[in-house]
């Protein structure tokens, strides 16, 4: 079962809310900004809290949309069933939050590979593979 940490990321200077979802082991779920109207609901929004206690429309569909694809993206990256959000009223005083944030920041301080280019002899090798034909050519414009 992998924690994940829900914690208020804001600035002082913040207009809105950021409110931050962080995996034990460093993965940044996501992080969403919640204006005066939301924010009450921030719990449900991100799967604290079980039960929305908010009537108005143009609060609640908001609110249950964010939790809905807050729900989602814990699944695809624990799969469902296999975390469980954690508040953290003050993260600073949590050692492992402490230690989940370290490793965030080590994934995002190393350098990103560059994708892969072919040249055109080689996606006309691909392409004579894929389509059983010696003379297939890419279609490209310099």
């Amino acid at each position: 079962m992998k924690t994940i940490f829900i914690f208020n990321d804001s600035r002082p200077s913040d207009y809105f809310q950021s409110i931050a979802a962080l995996g034990e082991d460093g993965q940044l779920i996501d992080s969403i900004q919640f204006d005066g109207w939301t924010l009450p609901h921030v719990g449900f929004a991100m799967g604290v809290e079980h039960v929305l206690r908010e009537d108005d429309l143009t609060v609640a569909v908001p609110v249950r949309m964010t939790r809905a694809a807050m729900l989602r993206r814990y699944d695809a990256a624990y799969s469902a069933g296999n975390w469980i959000p954690m508040w953290l009223d003050s993260p600073q005083t949590n050692e492992a939050w402490r230690r989940a944030l370290h490793l965030m920041r080590e994934r995002l301080s190393q350098p990103v590979p560059p994708a892969s280019q072919f040249s055109d002899r080689g996606l006309t090798g691909i392409l004579g593979a894929i389509f059983n034909s010696a003379d297939v050519t890419p279609h490209t414009t310099h």
